[in-house]
C-alpha cells in the first residue's frame, strides 16, 4: 500500500509524474500499468475507486490487439511496437528507430507478417545492406536494433515464438576492412580507413581559433579546451556556469530529434573552466548573457536544436580557410584529451572530471599512445637514510 495526501491507497500509486494502477483480476495474473493520468489527488482517488474497471478494459483491449496482431504485417505492428518501447526508451531513440524502419525495413518486409520472415530471409537482408546498399557496420547495427524492437513486441504479445534477428550474428567488423594492391586498409566503398582519433596539435588549435569568426570562435574554443560534446555545448545555460568556482555543470544534451535529454550514459558532471574557456565565456556573455537562458542562440534568438550548421557550414569553411583537410568536429574532444595528456595533465582529471568517462580504462583505450614516456629515475623515495646506511655498512665491510 502507498500513502499519499494522508490516505492509504491499495490499487493506485505514483511513478514518475503519472498515476499507476495495480491489482489482480480473476483469471489474470497480478498486473500493474500506467493509466496515463497526471499525478494528483483527484486522479489517485478515481483510479483507486475504479481500478478493477480500468484493468478489465485494459485486458479487453489487449485481447483485441492480440487477435488483430496475429494478422498484422510488419508495417502495421511498427507503431504499436514503438509505442510499447517508448515506456523505457528515450524520445530520441524512438525517433531514430522510426526513421530507420521507414528507410530500410519497411520497403523490404513491410507487407510480411512477422512469422513469415525466416532466419535465411533476414540473413540475406543483412548481407544486402552491407554488399548492395554499402552501409557502414554501425548503420547495420542500428537497423538490427530498430527491427528487433518490432520482434520484442511480437514476442511479448505471443504473436511469434522466435526472433530471426537474434538468430543471425551481427556482421563482423572484419567484413568492412579490405586492402588494396599497396596494402592500404580501405572500407567497403574503397576509401582509405583512417584512425578515428586524428587530433590537432596545440599549434593547430590556436590557428583555428584565431581564424574563427563570431560566436563560432567561442564555440570551438570551449570545445577544444573542455572536451565537451557538441550536443552538450548547445544545451548549456548561463545558470550552468559557476563563475566563482570556475566550473561548468553539464546536465543536458541535444538529441538527434532536437529534443533535450540527459548527457551520454545519463550522467551529469562538473568540469573545470580553463583560462581560454573563461575568456570565451566572457566574450559570449556580452552577446547572450543578459537573457539568462541558453548560452548559444541562433540569429532568431532561439536555442540550437540541431548542430548541422556548425559542422556543415562554420567548421567546414574554417578548415578550408586554414588549409586543413576535412576532419569531423568531434576531433575537438579527441584533441583536448590528447593535448592534455601530452602536456602531462593527470589521467584521472582528463578522464573522469573533464571527459566524463566512468572508467580510466576507457580513456586509456583511446588515448594511451598520447601519454609521453618519461625518462626519469624511478622510485627515488627509496633513496633514504636507511638505504644509504646499508650501502655504507657494505662499503666498510669491504674496506676491512
Amino acid at each position: 500500500m502507498a500513502k499519499f495526501f494522508n490516505k492509504e491507497y491499495k490499487h493506485s500509486f505514483k511513478r514518475g509524474s503519472k498515476v499507476w494502477v495495480s491489482g489482480k483480476i480473476k483469471g489474470k495474473s497480478h498486473h500493474r500499468m500506467s493509466t496515463g493520468k497526471e499525478f494528483n489527488k483527484a486522479n489517485m482517488n478515481y483510479v483507486e475507486k475504479h481500478w478493477e474497471e480500468i484493468l478489465l478494459e485494459y485486458f479487453k483491449q489487449q485481447q483485441s490487439i492480440e487477435e488483430r496482431s496475429k494478422k498484422m504485417s510488419i508495417i502495421e505492428l511498427m507503431p504499436l511496437s514503438l509505442e510499447a518501447a517508448s515506456e523505457t526508451a528515450s524520445k530520441g531513440t524512438i525517433y531514430d528507430y522510426s526513421k530507420t524502419l521507414q528507410k530500410h525495413v519497411i520497403p523490404v518486409f513491410g507487407d510480411n507478417k512477422p512469422d513469415e520472415i525466416t532466419v535465411g530471409m533476414f540473413k540475406r537482408f543483412q548481407q544486402d545492406l552491407r554488399v548492395k546498399s554499402k552501409l557502414a557496420r554501425k548503420t547495420i547495427l542500428n537497423v538490427r536494433a530498430a527491427f528487433n524492437c518490432i520482434y520484442r513486441y511480437a514476442l511479448d504479445e505471443e504473436i511469434v515464438d522466435k526472433n530471426p534477428i537474434m538468430l543471425v550474428k551481427a556482421p563482423s567488423s572484419k567484413l568492412f576492412v579490405y586492402f588494396d594492391d599497396n596494402g592500404v586498409a580501405i572500407n567497403h566503398r574503397g576509401d582509405e580507413i583512417e584512425d578515428d582519433i586524428n587530433p590537432f596539435t596545440l599549434e593547430d588549435v590556436w590557428k583555428l581559433i584565431d581564424n574563427a569568426e563570431g560566436q563560432f570562435k567561442n564555440i570551438i574554443t570551449i570545445l577544444f579546451f573542455t572536451g565537451m560534446r557538441l550536443g552538450e555545448l548547445i544545451t548549456l545555460k548561463w545558470d550552468d556556469i559557476d563563475w566563482e568556482n570556475k566550473t561548468i555543470h553539464i546536465q543536458r544534451a541535444s538529441k538527434s530529434n532536437g529534443d533535450i535529454g540527459r548527457p551520454k550514459n545519463g550522467k551529469t558532471r562538473k568540469i573545470d573552466i580553463l583560462s581560454p574557456v573563461l575568456k570565451a565565456l566572457n566574450n559570449q556573455f556580452k552577446e547572450t548573457g543578459l537573457q539568462r537562458g541558453f548560452i548559444f542562440l541562433t540569429q532568431n534568438g532561439d536555442r540550437y536544436k540541431k548542430y548541422d550548421t556548425f559542422r556543415k557550414h562554420h567548421w567546414k569553411n574554417l578548415l578550408i580557410r586554414t588549409g586543413y583537410d576535412w576532419r569531423v568536429l568531434y576531433q575537438t574532444r579527441h584533441t583536448f584529451a590528447s593535448v592534455m595528456l601530452q602536456k602531462g595533465e593527470e589521467l584521472a582529471w582528463v578522464s573522469k572530471v573533464m571527459l566524463g568517462h566512468s572508467e580510466l580504462s576507457t580513456t586509456l583505450k583511446h588515448y594511451a599512445k598520447f601519454i609521453p614516456d618519461e625518462n626519469k629515475k624511478r622510485a627515488t623515495f627509496l633513496d633514504d637514510e636507511r638505504t644509504n646506511s646499508v650501502q655504507n655498512i657494505n662499503l666498510k665491510s669491504k674496506s676491512a
